[in-house]
C-alpha cells in the first residue's frame, strides 16, 4: 500500500537532486534524503529542486520505507507567473524564458548578462531598441 504524505522541505542536496522533508503531522519527523521526481528524462534530463520551506508531496511504497518526493505545487499564497498560454520558467530575480502559444513568441529576459557559447545564426529581421539593423 502506498503512503502519501504532505510536508515541508527542511534541507536540499543540490548535487544529489534530493531533499529532506519535515512532516508536521508526524511530530515534525524529518525524512531521510528523498530523490525528486524528474519532469524530464532521457536526452533532456533535469530536476527542479524545491526550496527549503516549500510544501511538497511525497510517496512511500510502505510506511517508514524509502520514498520519492513528487515535488511542490501552486498554492493560493504564491500565484504562478504567466498565463494558460505560456509555458516556461520564471526566476525570483525577474529573469524568465517562456513560449507564448497565443502570440507565437519565445520570450527571454535576463536580469543580468546573457552568454551564448557556440555559433549563433540569426535569420529574419534583427532589431535593437526598436531600430531595424
Amino acid at each position: 500500500m502506498n503512503f502519501v504524505k504532505f510536508g515541508y522541505v527542511s534541507s536540499v542536496n543540490d548535487s544529489a537532486g534530493s531533499v529532506r522533508v519535515t512532516f508536521p503531522d508526524l511530530d515534525d519527523q524529518v525524512s531521510d534524503e528523498l530523490p525528486l521526481l524528474s519532469p524530464h528524462a532521457g536526452w533532456s534530463a533535469g530536476v527542479s529542486i524545491p526550496a527549503p520551506g516549500e510544501m511538497v508531496v511525497c510517496i512511500f511504497p510502505e510506511k517508514g520505507a524509502g520514498g520519492v518526493c513528487l515535488g511542490t505545487f501552486s498554492t493560493v499564497d504564491r500565484p504562478l507567473p504567466g498565463n494558460a498560454d505560456q509555458r516556461g520558467i520564471w526566476f525570483n530575480d525577474g529573469s524568465y524564458v517562456y513560449y507564448d502559444r497565443s502570440s507565437g513568441v519565445l520570450e527571454v529576459k535576463a536580469a543580468g548578462r546573457v552568454r551564448i557559447e557556440g555559433d549563433l545564426e540569426v535569420t529574419g529581421t534583427l532589431t535593437r531598441g526598436g531600430e531595424r539593423l
